[in-house]
């Protein structure tokens, strides 16, 4: 199911929640692991790689596109 054929059928409060909560759940966790990475590198690194895995995944996702 695509996001907005949901939401088109659900009360406004229920689609407020829906689509805020993964934001702001989102962006809590990465503060908080922002904080823990801050004490030692290896979380760090691991951050720096799977960034630059999810650039070239997504360069060459869309250099398949029609």
């Amino acid at each position: 199911m695509w996001a907005p054929d949901i939401y088109e059928g659900s009360p406004t409060p229920v689609t407020a929640f829906l689509s805020i909560a993964p934001k702001i759940s989102i962006s809590a966790n990465m503060s908080r692991v922002s904080i823990v990475a801050s004490y030692g590198g290896t979380l760090q690194q691991i951050f720096f790689f799977c960034s630059i895995a999810s650039m070239i995944l997504g360069a060459l996702a869309a250099m398949a596109q029609t």
